[in-house]
């Protein structure tokens, strides 16, 4: 189902035109709104699909990467991240020439350092 123009207007604003995920600016144009809930977890007549409550407003990567998965299972993609890229010789290079700093650390997405503040 098309999300009308302004139900779209209202979920871009809702981080002030930054993804909600990542929490890089995005343009109106480059926003893609997300089904915080994936459609697929929930019952073909559920009325709260397109709620403003499960829509956010993401860049094109986070949607892309996140997909249909839950938030939790998008935060494990995230976090797995490097040690997937740790067996990789560019990645080891850039590592051990100081081009490449790994930071692990606990994933936290925008939405939630708005939600704490």
């Amino acid at each position: 189902m098309a999300i009308n123009k302004k139900i779209r207007e209202v979920v871009y604003q809702k981080y002030n035109g930054h993804c909600a995920y990542c929490g890089r600016e995005i343009s109106y144009k480059d926003m893609q709104v997300d089904h915080f809930k994936p459609l697929r977890t929930l019952e073909p007549d559920n009325k709260n699909a397109n709620d403003i409550s499960n829509l956010m407003p993401a860049c094109r990567m986070c949607n892309h990467y996140k997909r249909a998965n839950s938030l939790e299972v998008f935060r494990k993609y995230i976090y797995e991240i490097p040690s997937k890229l740790r067996n990789d010789y560019i990645y080891k290079i850039g590592v051990a020439y100081g081009n490449v700093i790994e930071n692990e650390k606990p994933i936290e997405f925008l939405f939630e350092k708005v939600e704490k503040e």
